[in-house]
């Protein structure tokens, strides 16, 4: 098999072109918050790859998911996410400052509350459990 020539003319060693792949699109597109803006997937994925946004997939995945969390993308329902293309066109993760999520408790407010009222509930007098018992006889 023939050794492909990464030698330039004057003799230095060139670095490989990584292959284009979009690699990591997917992810993007599924972490990318539901908005009315929210389209153009096919021409998305094409500057993904393009724009060898696959060799920063983790960087802009880990900023398009803090941007989830923050009040401007929440703010209005969502009404100031930009589309995904111009998140990829103006590069918006490109020197963003990128604190850690938080992750978020698993119970409903609703439910904290009514747990928290029944922890601070008085018991049933014993009396009282003693009639109910009786009635549900």
């Amino acid at each position: 098999m023939p050794k492909e020539n990464t030698m330039d003319l004057f003799g230095f060693e060139q670095p490989k072109t990584p292959s284009l792949t979009d690699e990591g699109f997917e992810e993007f597109w599924a972490a990318y918050p539901k908005c009315f803006r929210k389209g153009e997937k096919s021409a998305c994925k094409k500057k993904w790859v393009e724009s060898y946004y696959f060799s920063q997939k983790n960087i802009i995945l880990k900023h398009v998911q803090w941007m989830a969390t923050t009040a401007a993308w929440l703010q209005d329902n969502g009404a100031f996410i930009p589309a995904p293309k111009v998140y990829l066109n103006q590069q918006r993760w490109d020197g963003a400052d990128i604190p850690e999520i938080k992750a978020k408790p698993m119970i409903d407010p609703a439910l904290a509350k009514i747990d928290a009222d029944r922890k601070k509930a008085a018991p049933m007098p014993e009396h009282i459990r003693a009639k109910l018992a009786e009635l549900r006889k």
